[in-house]
């Protein structure tokens, strides 16, 4: 039997309709792949990379190799190639990082932008004496001795993760009034390891005191005869702390970290990345795990040196010299971030985990035993005074 004329016609709208579906969907899995048609060159698909421009805050310039090309949030296809991308804002610290765009693979920039003029307000007004951190880096203890009303003087904490609100709006909490013979402003403060309990020494007295427990003159009771035990026990509760930490290491890296102190071993907020102290010179072996396809392309250092603080990519096994300890004071991750923030040379200054972009936020008259950023990463919090032979009073300096 003849297929008629119209059954003929049916069929080739059929497997054109088909064969379109088809091409289509291929192509739209290359376009999606970051292949894009070369007609300058009549070369047809060339495979590209993808530049994802994101900043916080939005809408900054994105310069490529110095010339403006949009503003994030911005995906843009790339050839492959090394490029010099730089992220401006008016008002903000600029960005700059040299990269690599690989075909078929996402370069995210996740930039953060830091303000060129920090805001100042003050968290306290009445000054704070022997401001100290709590070990778990959420609570200030203090005392104050010049209140305008007497009752107002004593023992204080700051809880920064307790308010929503913006941190200078928080109130400091009183613990606890001067009580007949016990000055507070007399008194330094040391936290438990765990952070439920601190010990207020003065030249005479050692009290231990809880967060938990109400402070009477009644509840307070010289500890120094046991004061030694207590230490042991904390140095018991350091060592627990610290195996934690040690127990999410591979054992190359356990051989490589000091663990004199907790503070030497820090993850980041999302715990993709580890802040450590190198305690000898030791070559880290490469692919401790296996990297993504993204694995960041910024020059890394595998080869330890004592003493020198680095940061080691769990995800992109990678490492980077983020610079030693006589130069560094006090590193800690930025929380919610992924940047560092220390004390160097007298200035408070910031840095990206692999090591770029290193900015000044703040260069003050300030403590540097006392500079803590806020649970939400957007300040720090330091002891300072508005101006020379002003009171110093904690202070919230709002850097992002």
């Amino acid at each position: 039997m003849v297929a008629s004329s119209a059954d003929k016609k049916s069929l080739l709208v059929i497997l054109s309709t088909f064969l379109f579906v088809v091409v289509g969907t291929v192509l739209i899995i290359f376009l999606a792949r970051g292949y894009r048609f070369d007609f300058k060159n009549g070369t047809g698909l060339q495979s590209t990379g993808l530049l994802s421009a994101t900043s916080i805050p939005k809408s900054a310039s994105v310069y490529l190799n110095d010339r403006l090309v949009t503003a994030t949030d911005d995906t843009l296809n790339l050839s492959p190639d090394n490029y010099s991308v730089k992220i401006v804002k008016d008002g903000y610290l600029p960005w700059q990082k040299n990269i690599q765009i690989k075909k078929e693979v996402v370069f995210q920039t996740d930039t953060i932008l830091f303000r060129s003029s920090p805001d100042l307000k003050p968290i306290t007004l009445s000054g704070a004496v022997n401001p100290a951190i709590t070990s778990d880096d959420t609570k200030i203890i203090y005392a104050v001795a010049s209140a305008s009303a007497s009752k107002d003087n004593g023992l204080y904490v700051i809880d920064l993760n307790s308010s929503p609100l913006p941190l200078y709006r928080s109130l400091p909490r009183q613990l606890a009034p001067d009580f007949p013979g016990v000055d507070w402003s007399k008194f330094t403060f040391t936290s438990s390891p765990d952070s439920k309990s601190f010990i207020a020494n003065s030249k005479t007295t050692s009290l231990l005191i809880s967060f938990d427990s109400p402070i009477t003159a009644q509840s307070l009771f010289d500890i120094t005869p046991k004061l030694s035990s207590i230490k042991e026990d904390w140095s018991k509760q350091l060592s627990q702390i610290i195996e934690l930490k040690l127990s999410r290491l591979s054992d190359t890296l356990k051989n490589s970290v000091s663990t004199e102190s907790s503070k030497f071993i820090q993850f980041s907020s999302d715990d993709s990345k580890l802040l450590y102290l190198a305690k000898a010179a030791f070559l880290l072996p490469q692919s401790l795990v296996s990297p993504p396809p993204a694995q960041s392309t910024q020059f890394q250092t595998r080869s330890l040196e004592k003493n020198n603080w680095y940061v080691y990519d769990l995800k992109d096994d990678t490492n980077f010299l983020i610079g030693s300890q006589s130069q560094l004071q006090n590193p800690l991750w930025l929380p919610n971030t992924n940047h560092l923030i220390f004390i160097e040379n007298g200035q408070v200054k910031v840095i990206d985990y692999d090591s770029t972009n290193k900015n000044t936020v703040f260069a003050g008259t300030f403590d540097q035993s006392l500079v803590n950023p806020s649970s939400d990463g957007i300040r720090i919090i330091t002891l300072t005074s508005a101006y020379l032979g002003a009171p110093e009073n904690l202070y919230s300096i709002t850097i992002r």
